[in-house]
């Protein structure tokens, strides 16, 4: 059995044979009209464009594929059914009804104002030109539809059906917005076409080319799941309430994920992903170039905590549970807004992760006048880490992600070193807008610290710690360390082990030693001194004297144990007035030989 034709009172009836059928319908420069180049006879008379009113094509069983040729003029209006098997079908010009039926069928309306229907299993539905309507009916259909003048409906039907659109090659703007119970796809430039979804479980618009938009209303999340591909160009792209899937595609695109747990996927390009108070926990990934997490908090107080998890970067924040998971993202700049809040920057190394921006200003752009806290962790290595400022911004450097503070009022940074032999040094530091503490951690570290009132802390191992400009509180730790306390009146604690405490010049002290002990030294520099000493030794005995006045004109380092103060006088009993150097805190009989000098 073949397939067969017949004509009669204007309707050309075509019918395949239950095999896998090639039907193509098309027509001559007159108007004929022929099935299969004419290969198939047309019992009953001779169709033409005129006479014929409808084509009624039916492939029966096999998988068939039933076409309208119009390469040679308009068709008359068709219906095509594919019945079961996998079929294509095909329509012309005319306002077509396409049938798939049974089977996974794939279905083309092309132009006129077409009718498509999928039935059963999982169909395929392009509906063309004009405004068209597409039902998948049962099964997990896609009702595809590309830019155009239109208004269309697409019906998913039973089970997951997916409406995909496809944008034009230059710059759009797209909306989708909740109407009712549907969903209302628009695209407002350049020329305007709408879309009505129904019984649709999944929106996927393509963009493509162009410099284009899309914004999605915050009532979407119980309708329909959002996936949106921006394609070259730079886009914007603004996701809705539910876990949508943005994708920027090539060029320097911003997307929001906004409510819901989205995953965003940049691109290439110097991309930038937002998150704004009440939305989700995103995925981001940044792909190729240098892309940007910019986050901004809320008035309130919140803690921040950025990690490595392998490869990836976590980006957390204790209030409403929020959790970032970040990929070849290059930097993540947090907003803090007003509120005591607490930002750790842990070891970020295997990371994608350079920058880090932390902006302490309250919503006035000001400081907010709560204290906030920076903590910043180094690796498990040999760090040397470097601190900056410049009149409004903090910079430590030399870890794998530069750290940079801005708008600071009343706030605290520290700064750990981690394991390893540490150095860190804020010796340029100029401004004291916060207090810094300092912790070198396990290792032999030397920390330098400049302007402000600051804490060091060496932790466990010889350390070599330097205060700066105010006054400083120093703690060696564990292990044989130096303390230097330089300008200011600083409290010096040694800790465990056999520790130094010198001091640079005479007027560098005015010290509190906390813990000196009768087998520890001061130490003190010959060249800046002055006063006879003698560099290498410590001083002799009749350099030293008890009480609270030089006795003779060798004196030069007065101890008085009731208060048990230090001085020094660089001329016994000239002219010169004694200077403190140093207030111990332990009742310790000091001696010529705890004083030695550089």
């Amino acid at each position: 059995m073949a397939v067969s034709a017949s004509f009669s009172t204007g309707i050309l009836s075509i019918t395949g044979d239950n095999l896998d059928n090639t039907i193509e319908v098309s027509r001559n420069a007159a108007g004929q009209i022929f099935v299969n180049g004419g290969a198939v006879t047309i019992s009953g008379g001779t169709p033409n464009v005129v006479n014929t009113a409808v084509i009624d094509v039916s492939g029966l069983g096999g998988n068939d594929r039933i076409t309208l040729n119009e390469a040679n003029g308009r068709l008359p209006r068709a219906l095509l059914s594919g019945g079961a098997g996998n079929d294509t079908l095909t329509g012309g010009s005319s306002g077509d009804q396409l049938f798939g039926q049974t089977g996974n069928d794939l279905l083309f309306g092309k132009g006129g104002i077409d009718s498509l229907f999928g039935g059963s299993e999982n169909d395929v539905l392009t509906g063309g030109d004009a405004d068209d309507q597409a039902f998948g009916e049962d099964g997990d259909d896609r009702i595809v539809s590309s830019p155009g003048d239109d208004t269309d409906l697409n019906e998913g039907g039973n089970d997951t059906d997916i409406s995909e659109v496809n944008g034009g090659g230059g710059s759009e703007a797209f909306t989708v917005t909740a109407n009712g119970s549907r969903v209302r796809l628009s695209r407002v430039n350049p020329a305007p076409f709408t879309l009505d979804i129904g019984t649709t479980e999944n929106l996927i618009l393509n963009m493509n080319g162009g410099d284009d938009t899309f914004s999605a209303a915050n009532n979407l999340a119980s309708l329909i799941q959002l996936t949106v591909d921006g394609g070259a160009g730079n886009d914007t792209i603004l996701g809705g309430n539910g876990a949508d899937t943005l994708q920027g595609g090539d060029g320097n695109d911003f997307v929001d994920g906004q409510k819901g747990n989205d995953v965003a996927v940049l691109g290439a390009g110097n991309d930038v992903f937002q998150w704004d108070t009440g939305d989700g926990s995103d995925v981001v990934e940044g792909q190729a170039n240098f892309d940007t997490l910019l986050f901004t908090g809320t008035n309130g107080s919140e803690q921040i905590n950025i990690a490595a998890n392998g490869g990836r970067a976590i980006f957390s924040r204790d209030v409403d549970t929020v959790t970032m998971d970040l990929n070849d993202v290059e930097r993540i700049d947090f907003a803090a807004l007003a509120g005591a809040d607490s930002i750790t920057v842990n070891d970020l190394s295997g990371t994608d992760v350079t920058q880090v921006d932390v902006d302490l200003a309250g919503p006035d752009g000001r400081g907010d006048g709560q204290s906030d806290t920076v903590i910043s962790h180094g690796t498990s290595g040999t760090d040397v880490i470097e601190l900056e400022n410049t009149i409004n911004s903090i910079f430590i450097i030399g870890l794998p992600t530069i750290i940079t503070i801005t708008n600071a009022d009343t706030d605290r940074l520290t700064v750990n070193g981690g394991t390893g032999d540490d150095t860190i040094d804020a010796n340029s530091l100029t401004s004291a807008t916060m207090t810094v503490t300092y912790n070198g951690g396990i290792g032999n570290d030397t920390i330098r610290t400049g302007a402000g009132r600051d804490i060091l802390t060496g932790g466990n191992g010889s350390d070599s710690l330097a205060g700066g400009l105010s006054n400083d509180t120093l703690t060696g730790g564990a292990g044989n360390d130096l303390l230097v306390g330089d300008l200011g009146n600083d409290t010096l604690t040694g800790g465990a082990g056999v520790d130094r405490f010198r001091f640079d010049a005479p007027n560098k002290g005015g010290d509190l030693i906390t813990d000196f002990a009768s087998n520890e030294t001061i130490d003190v520099f010959a060249s800046s001194f002055g006063g006879g000493l003698v560099a290498g030794n410590p001083i002799t005995a009749g350099q030293f004297r008890l009480g609270n006045d030089a006795q003779d004109a060798s004196d030069r380092f007065i101890y008085n144990s009731g208060t048990r103060t230090l001085f020094y006088d660089s001329d016994g009993l000239g002219s010169a007035a004694k200077i403190q150097l140093a207030t111990l805190q332990t009742d310790v009989a000091l001696r010529a030989a705890n004083i030695r000098v550089l």
